[in-house]
């Protein structure tokens, strides 16, 4: 009985053996497969993808993978660029206000950089595409001041400009223009913008003043004044007819019922001159923005992210 119970132990020690090795064969088998299926990410290719993402015009997307590169590789010589392609990207999107603090980031990290004259020219950039002209203004003379010899001043005097011709100066966005050097990529624009914008100060503008004044004197006129002869026919029965009634209602002892309509027509009257002149401001801006729109605007965010121009930023990956 003794020599069974041996014999069994043995036996059951064996098979215990035995799982033991099959098990860590199983786990040593399991490894390989569990460090096969580990990515390793470096530098280039999350910028290469960052980069791709914007290519595909999938700003948000692109912002989000720069920025991880930034977190991921806080020491790596691309980031700089990428906080760069991060304001770029939110300037293609339509979002001017995050795209200067973005490249506000780089003037400050960056001083005195080729990188840093073009953050500061983009900045002018996204002020002027909010209508903010007095601020582009300003950054666009910046890289005009700092960077002379570089063609980012060339482009900072044709984005300037165009911002005087948004101001209606048009003789000094003559003048700025006819200053762009022979070798810069706008300067065929330029020339040409130098000659025609001097036209704008022969366009048929409308005097404000004038079209009020001609609207007291005679209601509806200074809306003709301006080419709405509609809005003058209406104007011009809506007041008659109010002053026809209130003399009647005077002519027939009606007090009350004529001071109601004069008061009403005083009111009609006061609207017909102000919108006669608001009709003026109008047709105004109207002619203007359509003689701008005559004019190709060749400044493109695409000049600041290729390497085919001074302006561009040449960058190379290696996988």
């Amino acid at each position: 009985m003794e020599l069974n119970f041996v014999a069994r132990a043995k036996k059951n020690s064996t098979k215990s053996l035995l799982f033991a090795v099959l098990f860590s064969g199983l786990l040593f088998i399991s490894v390989p497969f569990t460090f096969a299926d580990q990515i390793v990410i470096t530098s280039d290719v999350q910028f290469g993808f960052a980069r791709t993402c914007m290519e595909r015009y999938e700003y948000n997307r692109a912002v989000g993978e720069f920025e991880k590169f930034i977190y991921l590789f806080p020491k790596d010589s691309k980031v700089p660029e990428a906080q760069y392609l991060i304001g770029i990207c939110y300037l293609k999107n339509k979002q001017p206000e995050a795209a200067i603090e973005a490249f506000s980031r780089i003037v400050m990290s960056n001083p005195g950089s080729l990188l840093t004259g073009k953050a500061l020219l983009l900045t002018g950039e996204s002020y002027y595409q909010q209508g903010v002209l007095k601020e582009a203004e300003y950054y666009f003379g910046q890289v005009i001041e700092k960077y002379a010899l570089s063609d980012l001043k060339n482009a900072a005097l044709y984005r300037l400009g165009w911002a005087k011709m948004y101001e209606n100066k048009w003789g000094d966005a003559s003048e700025i223009f006819g200053k762009i050097s022979k070798k810069s990529i706008f300067y065929y624009s330029a020339q040409e913008l130098a000659e025609q914008s001097l036209k704008g100060e022969t366009l048929p503008i409308k005097n404000p003043a004038v079209a009020g004044s001609l609207a007291a004197l005679v209601p509806g006129l200074g809306h003709a004044y301006v080419y709405r002869y509609k809005d003058a026919a209406i104007s011009f029965l809506l007041n008659g007819l109010f002053i026809w009634a209130a003399i009647e209602s005077f002519h027939q002892d009606h007090e009350v019922l004529g001071c109601m309509l004069t008061f009403l027509e005083a009111g009609w009257y006061t609207g017909n001159i102000y919108s006669a002149a608001n009709a003026a401001h109008k047709n105004n801006r109207k002619v203007r923005n359509d003689f701008r729109k005559s004019f190709k605007d060749r400044f493109g965010l695409h000049l600041f992210t290729t390497g085919k121009n001074d302006l561009g930023l040449a960058l190379t990956f290696q996988f």
